[in-house]
């Protein structure tokens, strides 16, 4: 089974500018991890442009869990709280969505 992890940013110009260069960074990392296929979605035409989502993928619920436990024990992870802390008014983490593909 597919599984599709979504996590929801929405912030000012700079801010989603910074979760850019912070992507760039993550991607890396999460792949090390267990993650697959790592993206950051923004919109190019319509509503939105103040939202971000990336998403990485996973071939099962058992490997994301997996994926989420190493990534929470990281260094890499307290240095990110870290940084949404410090940059809040420009950036927010709205939350993260699991899909599963249906097909």
């Amino acid at each position: 089974m597919a599984i599709l992890a979504v996590t929801t940013w929405e912030g000012s110009v700079a801010g989603l500018q910074l979760l850019e260069v912070g992507a760039k960074q993550s991607a890396p990392l999460h792949e090390s991890l267990g993650a697959k296929n790592p993206k950051l979605w923004r919109a190019s035409a319509g509503g939105d442009i103040e939202r971000a989502y990336y998403s990485i993928e996973f071939d099962s619920h058992e490997a994301y869990g997996k994926f989420n436990d190493a990534m929470l024990a990281s260094e890499w992870w307290a240095a990110t709280i870290e940084w949404m802390i410090a940059n809040k008014d420009e950036i927010e983490n709205l939350g993260t969505a699991l899909y599963y593909d249906a097909l």
